[in-house]
């Protein structure tokens, strides 16, 4: 690092100095390569059982002793610290060379408890994505480039670095570097949105203009997520995990390494933004992450497929993803991704066949939420005349059909028309699935919001309790279905004049609204402004 050094020299009383050291990176290609193979060179008795790559950060570097230096304070022991001058360096400053260390491009925000091999694998793919080259690419990590041997200093001398210094340091980084990179591993419960720290980061990154955020997962995590896509099946199980990720944030109950930086975190955020909005604000980022990740993915399968010729795994794949995004609020998107699936099939084989049937359901299901209701019914009456001329009448798919067709109606006023389809939709189910299955809960829950609109509150809020507790042991207590039938039994309340009950269900629905779809989705706003309707007659 010959550029580097004379910079060092010339300017080391200069305070702009100090700055630019305090924010120098390791490139990904010395972590892939030379610090990978210092850590397998260290030979302790668990080398002989796992990879170096499995090794976990505090595994070659436990702050707890203070006295057996590991991988990284042993490499920068005997090396003069260039910020202040004493014995005792950070990893980053004991490196030389272009290749491997530089002024930071991104700063990697994660926990020690994650793996070497995940956080170069990471790494590598977010260069791989972005067309850089792993030799130019310095990121700053914090337990190679913080002065490790000034952290056990301060252990010793059981000096305590105050959460209001620790905030001003991060802050001045975060905006300095200008790009962080969060690490979210596994995905479906990513230890990071455990650690208040870490989702404290991403929070304050998020608040700063120009500052760039990048969420990025190991690639078997990446591959499992879309397996999980491609073989979704009937239920959306995989659906339903990444609901549970999305909603999974909670800072009152993220954990840190001291209790004091904890309590500091928890009443900063308490006083600025409220836990709610920031839980929300994290999920947001979260979403988006998602969104991309399942587009960039769907987009790299069609670019497969020649010419838009029938491929099936490509146009299960476009359904399940446009079916994930309707979910999500994206109807654009959705309706993008289900009108590519029904161009192939319908390019292979003809308006009819029995496989236009899911495309056209799955678009008028868009068109529902849009409220393009004359244009959904179109869609579904061509549905159904496929499903039953293929499978007959009295098939589960028909029911399907049927149970949404029931609620376009209701929304259009149609209540007689709703409950003649709806009806037949829950004998079938009554007779295929049984009483108590969540398919035929659905149903009957259309049924009880037709009697609501009709003026028969007390039968419709006593069927929504019934239903309650099927749909929570179905979906779980935080899910987007919980929170449809909760505003269902608010509304019912508030006609009933039950303002404070009321109140309450809406308040429980808003907040899992927030906390899984966002603060912008449809059906948040929609329960927002019940709440501040019911404020008002209050």
């Amino acid at each position: 690092m010959k550029q580097n050094n004379l910079h060092i020299d010339r300017h080391s009383s200069a305070k702009s100095n100090k700055d630019e050291l305090e924010l120098l990176g390791v490139s990904v290609h010395h972590l892939a390569n030379d610090f990978l193979d210092e850590v397998r060179q260290r030979k302790n008795w668990w080398s002989f059982f796992r990879s170096a790559e499995n090794y976990k950060i505090y595994d070659i570097e436990d702050l707890s002793k203070l006295n057996d230096n590991g991988i990284i304070r042993e490499k920068g022991k005997d090396t003069t610290c260039p910020i202040d001058g004493r014995q005792g360096a950070a990893y980053v400053h004991t490196l030389q060379g272009d290749e491997h260390v530089g002024p930071a491009s991104i700063m990697l925000s994660y926990t020690w408890g994650y793996t070497i091999g995940d956080i170069i694998d990471v790494l590598n793919n977010y260069c791989t994505t972005n067309n850089l080259d792993p030799k130019e690419v310095y990121v700053w990590i914090c337990c190679l480039c913080v002065n490790q041997h000034r952290v056990i200093e301060k252990r010793r001398n059981e000096e305590v670095v105050t959460f209001q210094e620790f905030e001003s340091v991060f802050s001045k980084r975060v905006t300095r570097i200008g790009h962080i990179l969060a690490m979210m591993t596994p995905w479906t419960q990513p230890e990071y949105l455990s650690r208040v720290w870490c989702i404290f980061e991403l929070f304050t990154a998020s608040q700063y203009d120009g500052c760039k955020v990048t969420i990025e997962m190991p690639s078997r995590e990446r591959k499992d997520f879309l397996d999980g896509v491609v073989n979704m099946t009937a239920d959306f199980e995989h659906i339903t995990k990444l609901f549970g990720v999305l909603s999974s944030t909670d800072i009152e109950n993220a954990k840190a390494s001291y209790e004091s930086d904890r309590t500091d975190i928890l009443n900063v955020v308490k006083a600025k933004t409220g836990y709610g909005k920031f839980n929300a604000t994290i999920n947001n980022l979260i979403r988006k992450w998602v969104l991309r990740l399942i587009e960039d993915a769907a987009h790299s399968k069609l670019e497969r497929v020649a010419d838009g010729e029938y491929d099936h795994d490509c146009s299960e794949f476009h359904q399940r993803v446009g079916i994930l995004f309707k979910r999500l609020g994206e109807y654009n998107l959705a309706l993008g991704i289900h009108n590519v699936d029904l161009e192939m099939i319908e390019k292979a084989f003809g308006s009819d066949h029995v496989e236009m049937s899911y495309p056209l359901v799955n678009i008028a299901n868009v068109l529902h939420n849009q409220g393009e209701y004359e244009e959904a019914l179109h869609k579904y009456t061509a549905a159904l005349t496929i499903a039953e001329n293929n499978w007959g009448s009295d098939h589960e798919r028909v029911a399907s059909i049927l149970s949404s067709m029931g609620i376009v109606y209701r929304m259009q006023r149609e209540y007689d028309k709703a409950i003649n389809v709806l009806n037949r939709a829950l004998a079938i189910r009554k007779e295929k699935l049984g009483q108590d299955h969540q398919k035929t809960a659905s149903t009957l829950t259309s049924i009880a919001n037709v009697l609501f609109d009709q003026g028969y509150n007390e039968k419709a809020m006593e069927m929504y309790q019934q239903f309650m507790p099927i749909i929570e042991k179905e979906y779980g207590s935080e899910s987007v279905d919980v929170s449809t039938l909760l505003n269902n039994i608010a509304c019912t309340l508030e006609s009933q004049g039950k303002y404070k009950d009321a109140m309450e269900k809406y308040n429980r629905s808003l907040a899992i609204n927030e906390k899984v779809l966002g603060m912008n989705h449809s059906e948040t706003i929609s329960t927002r402004n019940n709440v501040e309707n019911l404020k008002r007659r209050m």
